[in-house]
């Protein structure tokens, strides 16, 4: 009796799993999702890995004093950059086991991408301000309400 459950249980199970016969280009070739996304992704960690350099290098070899106010904005960017491509490969990483399907990840990579992007340009632009000695309650308010604003868009916004 546990022999032949066995065998139903294992059948149905392998009858889950092969839903589609599987094609010889599915197994040589991917997906241009596929493909896509791992650009999406590789471009993501170079770009953290090249902004992580060079924030690091003008943090520790040189001062504001010594780079001018243009080195002071490629700090910034490169600190925009950085918090954007790590927050994007975190958030990604966390939800990626819960979307089996290629497109779907490729789906949670340009939302991932999307709040990052929001994220980073609030801390960014906030410690730039606060460099600047600028910021004030009111600022904070408006350039959430900014923020707040660009997000409800691209959440409303109907893909055709």
């Amino acid at each position: 009796m546990f022999g032949v459950e066995a065998f139903v249980f294992e059948f149905s199970t392998l009858r889950k799993l092969v839903r589609k016969p599987i094609m010889v280009k599915d197994i040589f070739m991917r997906s241009d999702t596929l493909n896509r996304l791992g650009l999406y992704l590789s471009a993501t960690l170079f770009l953290g890995v090249a902004s992580f350099a060079l924030v690091g290098f003008l943090l520790l070899a040189t001062s504001p004093r010594d780079i001018g106010a243009f080195g002071v904005t490629i700090w910034f960017l490169a600190l925009f950059a950085l918090f954007t491509a790590a927050i994007t490969l975190i958030r990604y990483n966390w939800k990626r086991r819960s979307v089996p399907e290629a497109h779907e990840r490729l789906r949670l990579f340009q939302k991932s991408l999307r709040t990052a992007v929001i994220v980073s340009l609030f801390v960014t632009v906030g410690l730039a301000m606060q460099s600047l000695r600028m910021l004030s309650m009111g600022d904070i308010i408006l350039f959430l309400l900014t923020l707040g604003i660009i997000e409800l868009y691209f959440r409303t916004k109907r893909h055709d």
